[in-house]
This record gives structure tokens, C-alpha cells and sequence, in this order.
């Protein structure tokens, strides 16, 4: 009878405590077709993805941006990161995601010039 109780305690435990473990914010796997405007113009459209705790984008790694780490907060939706390149400087990225839909900011810091800032919007785009 001991045994059991115990056991029952222990399984009571594990369940418990099992279930308000929550996993890691996370966008990995996902990708979204964005487009990028500044001064009320289109810039045009690329992917952004995220992957293996880093995101990258494909129009920004043609100009020497690599990926990068990201941060994510499942419960508000915001996420942020920076990409670089040696040349080209760097582009601080923050967005907010609301189910299937993107939308945020960018500054692309570049030593020689002005500050560029751009907006962005976007859809996710499912994996086939």
C-alpha cells in the first residue's frame, strides 16, 4: 500500500512539474516572404528564415549580410536581430508576428552614409 501511494505521489509529480515546463520561445522552421519600404516606396521582396536559432535573409546575404541569432517572445509576438557585414555594416532588424502575418522595422547603419529605415510586411510561407 506504501508502494503505491508513493508511486501515485511521484506520478503526481512528474505531471505536475512536467506540464508547466514550457519549451523555448522559437521561430525555427518558419520563413516569410517579406516586402521592404522606405519612404512609402516598395524596395521589393525577400525571404526571411528562420532556422537552427538564427535567422537569414536571402536578398541581404547577396549584399555579404550573414545570419544571425534572434531573440523571440512567444507571448507578445516581437522579435529582434542584427545582421552584418564587413562592408556593408549592419541592419537592426524588430518585428511582431501575429499568426501568419510579419510586419516591423529596419535601420541599415552603413559608416559613409545616412541612416536608412525601412518598414516591412509579410506572410508566412508554407514549407511543401
Amino acid at each position: 500500500m506504501k508502494k503505491a501511494a508513493f508511486l501515485f505521489l511521484l506520478l503526481g509529480c512528474v505531471c505536475c512539474t512536467s506540464a508547466t515546463q514550457s519549451n523555448p520561445a522559437t521561430l525555427d522552421g518558419r520563413t516569410f516572404k517579406i516586402e521592404s519600404f522606405t519612404g512609402g516606396k516598395s524596395e521589393g521582396t525577400e525571404m526571411m528564415m528562420f532556422k537552427e536559432g538564427k535567422v537569414e535573409n536571402d536578398v541581404c546575404t547577396q549584399w555579404g549580410f550573414g545570419s544571425a541569432s534572434y531573440t523571440y517572445d512567444a507571448q507578445s509576438g516581437a522579435f529582434q536581430y542584427t545582421l552584418t557585414s564587413e562592408k556593408e555594416g549592419r541592419m537592426d532588424w524588430e518585428g511582431k508576428l501575429a499568426a501568419n502575418a510579419v510586419s516591423g522595422k529596419m535601420v541599415w547603419v552603413k559608416a559613409g552614409q545616412n541612416d536608412i529605415h525601412y518598414t516591412f510586411q509579410g506572410e508566412e510561407v508554407k514549407n511543401k
